[in-house]
């Protein structure tokens, strides 16, 4: 039924595409500085992509085209990858968001 009314997991297919832009920024990640895929939400929500491959267009997977990237991409409107907010506390360069308990500990 979602197919006939153009609906993505609750999303208008036109909408999760108006919202979601790509984006690439430095993320300090466990292993050091990296390059990566961020998604930015709505113009002020950044999260990080973790579907990114180098050798796919776009830097989505083959996995992730389609109506499924657009599942994908709709669990982060929907708040689903709140693990992956980021934050930007330089130009281009950011860093996990954390829970006020994990920051905390």
């Amino acid at each position: 039924m979602d197919w006939i009314f153009q609906r993505v997991g609750g999303f208008k297919i036109r909408e999760v595409a108006m919202r979601c832009v790509p984006c690439y920024k430095y993320v300090l990640e466990p292993e050091g500085q990296k390059l990566a895929l961020c998604i930015l939400i709505d113009h002020y929500k950044l999260y990080r992509f973790p579907y990114d491959d180098d050798n796919a267009l776009f830097g989505i997977a083959k996995e992730a085209t389609g109506i499924r990237g657009l599942e994908i991409k709709a669990g982060y409107l929907r708040g689903e990858k709140e693990h992956l907010r980021l934050r930007e506390f330089q130009p281009g360069i950011c860093r996990y968001v954390r829970p006020a308990q994990a920051s905390a500990s």
